[in-house]
C-alpha cells in the first residue's frame, strides 16, 4: 500500500510522518522533450514505514517538500541521482537536498556492475523482477492508472532494501570511504550550474575546427543556450549543432553567407542573423592566443605503448586486489589518453582514489614493477 498526495493538506501530513526518518528513498518522474529544464511530474518517496506518491501538478506549492527535503540531517538514497538533482537543483533556486547515496555508484564500487540499471540491480540483489510495461508513460498525463503507480512507487519501494543491502556490502569491505568524493560532487550544486560559456565543449563534432573557429563556436554555442534556457524550450530546437559548426566553420559575415549554410531557412535568417554573424564576429576578434584549444593528445609510439602495457598490468593488480573488474575502473583506451595527454592520474572519483597514486608512482619512477610467483608486485 501507498499514499498518493495530491493536496497540500496530504502533503503536510505526509512531512510529518516522514520526519523522524534518518534516511528516505526518493526518485521523480519527469519529461523534457519539449523544454530546457526537466517538468518534475511526481514525486516517489518512502521511509522504512512509509510508501508515497506526491503529485506536483496538483499541489500549487511545492516549497514546504522542497524545504523540507533540504534537512541535512536526513540521507537521500536515489539511484543514478544525476537527473533527479538537476531537476531539485532548479526547483530549490541552485540548492541541492544533501546529503545523498546514489545505489548506482556504490553498485559500482563493490564490483556488480558500472552505470548499473536500477532494475538490474534490484533482481542481483533482492531477486525481484521489476515490470517495466510502463517505462514509456507521459508522466504529466492525468489521471494516472493504477498500474502506472505501482511501477512508479516500486523505484522507492525496493530501493529501500537494496541502500540496506549496498550500505552492509560497503561496510563490510571497508569502502564506504570511496564514495565520498562522488557523493560530495553529486551534492556540490556547481554541478549542475551551466555556464554559456563552456556549454561549447559538448557540441558533438567540434574536433574537425581550428582555435579561431572554437572561438566562433563558443559565442554561438553561449548564444544558444541563453536563448534556449529564457525560452524554456531545447537548445536543439534553437539551432542543431551541425549548423553551429559550419557556422564556425564558414565564418559567414552577411546573410548572403549564411544561406549557404545548409538547414537553415529564409525565416530563420531573417529573425536571427544580426545575432549570428555578430557571434561570428565576437569570435574573430579574439585573439590568436586566447583562442580555446581543444586538449592536447600525442599519438602513442611504440615505447608509450609499452607504457600503456604496464600500466594495464598495474591496473589488473589493483583490481584483483579489489574485487573489481579491470574494465570498470578504466579501459585500455582510457588508459592510453591519459598518456596522450601527459597525464600521471585517472580521474577524481573512486576510481582515481584506486590507481591515481600508483599510476603516479610508477609512471616517475618511484615504484617498480615486478614478476614474482607470477604477479605483478610493485616495490619502492
Amino acid at each position: 500500500m501507498f499514499d498518493y498526495i495530491d493536496t497540500a493538506d496530504k502533503l503536510t501530513d505526509l512531512l510529518i510522518r516522514l520526519d523522524k526518518a534518518e534516511w528516505i528513498t526518493l526518485d521523480t518522474e519527469f519529461i523534457r522533450e519539449k523544454t530546457y529544464y526537466p517538468r518534475l511530474c511526481l514525486i516517489q518517496i518512502a521511509s522504512t514505514d512509509v510508501l508515497a506518491c506526491i503529485d506536483p501538478l496538483a499541489i500549487a506549492d511545492m516549497q514546504p517538500f522542497l524545504t523540507w527535503l533540504q534537512d541535512p540531517k536526513r540521507l537521500k538514497v536515489l539511484h543514478a541521482a544525476w537527473q533527479d538533482m538537476e531537476i531539485f537543483h532548479h526547483l530549490g533556486a541552485g540548492n541541492i537536498p544533501a546529503p545523498l547515496f546514489d545505489t548506482q555508484v556504490a553498485a559500482a564500487v563493490l564490483g556488480l556492475g558500472d552505470q548499473m540499471g536500477y532494475a538490474r540491480l534490484v533482481e542481483a540483489l533482492l531477486g525481484v523482477l521489476l515490470d517495466k510495461s510502463q517505462s514509456r508513460t507521459d508522466w504529466s498525463r492525468r489521471p494516472l492508472s493504477r498500474a502506472q503507480l505501482e511501477y512508479a512507487i516500486d523505484d522507492v519501494r525496493h530501493l529501500r532494501d537494496v541502500f540496506l543491502s549496498l550500505r552492509e556490502q560497503l561496510d563490510k569491505l571497508g569502502r564506504t570511504k570511496w564514495l565520498e568524493k562522488p557523493f560530495q560532487k553529486l551534492a556540490d550544486p556547481a554541478t549542475y550550474t551551466v555556464d554559456p560559456q563552456t556549454v561549447w565543449e559538448r557540441v558533438k563534432g567540434l574536433q574537425i575546427l581550428k582555435p579561431q573557429q572554437l572561438a566562433i563556436l563558443r559565442e554561438l554555442a553561449a548564444w544558444r543556450e541563453q536563448r534556449a534556457l529564457l525560452k524554456d524550450i531545447p537548445r536543439r530546437w534553437i539551432l542543431s549543432d551541425e549548423i553551429l559548426l559550419d557556422m564556425a566553420r564558414m565564418q559567414p559575415d552577411s546573410p548572403a553567407g549564411l544561406r549557404q549554410i545548409r538547414g537553415l531557412s529564409d525565416e530563420q535568417i531573417e529573425r536571427g542573423a544580426a545575432e549570428w554573424l555578430a557571434c561570428v564576429a565576437r569570435g574573430l576578434a579574439v585573439p590568436k592566443d586566447a583562442c580555446p584549444q581543444l586538449p592536447r593528445r600525442r599519438k602513442l609510439d611504440a615505447s608509450m605503448s609499452i607504457v600503456a602495457d604496464l600500466l594495464t598490468a598495474v591496473l589488473n593488480q589493483v583490481a584483483n586486489e579489489n574485487g573489481i573488474s579491470a574494465q570498470m575502473i578504466a579501459t585500455r583506451q582510457q588508459l592510453e589518453k591519459m598518456l596522450e595527454e601527459g597525464r600521471t592520474t585517472l580521474s577524481d572519483d573512486w576510481r582515481g582514489a584506486l590507481v591515481n597514486d600508483v599510476f603516479t608512482d610508477v609512471l616517475t619512477g618511484k615504484v617498480s614493477v615486478r614478476v614474482r610467483n607470477q604477479q605483478v608486485v610493485l616495490e619502492r
